[in-house]
């Protein structure tokens, strides 16, 4: 499964999109939780997730609603490890784009040694590229 995020001020942050059958499409919002947003910034290589904004926070989507829901127990390497609806438009069940999903993610992830052994710490590099 093919996935971006769209519309936010850097390609780690804004409306998660999926890619069906050639059409971009997003996810609802519906029971997306901390876990899923993480998989979703894994997938991208885009760091830790920071943040999974719903109802439409990085404005609505247009096409297809592919995905109802994922659920993630967040160790998944991508979201097709997940388990998920069936992918489908769901605008045809009277969904709408004003409850699609969005994730922040923090850049990329590192570990700092800082000298003494015991003050070991991790750090997150907000490049965004």
């Amino acid at each position: 499964m093919e996935l971006r995020l769209k519309d936010g001020a850097h390609r780690c942050e804004g409306r998660v999109e999926v890619k069906h059958h050639g059409e971009w499409g997003t996810v609802d919002d519906n029971h997306w939780r901390v876990k899923d947003a993480s998989v979703v910034c894994r997938q991208l290589e885009c760091g830790a997730a920071i943040g999974f904004p719903g109802r439409a926070y990085f404005g609505p989507g247009l096409g297809p609603i592919w995905l109802l829901y994922t659920s993630c127990e967040g160790t998944e390497s991508t979201v097709s490890d997940c388990r998920h609806s069936d992918i489908k438009d769901y605008r045809n069940n009277s969904y709408s784009h004003d409850r699609d999903t969005g994730v922040v993610c923090s850049g990329k992830s590192c570990l700092i040694w800082q000298g003494i052994s015991s003050r070991k710490s991790l750090c997150l590099i907000t490049r965004m590229t």
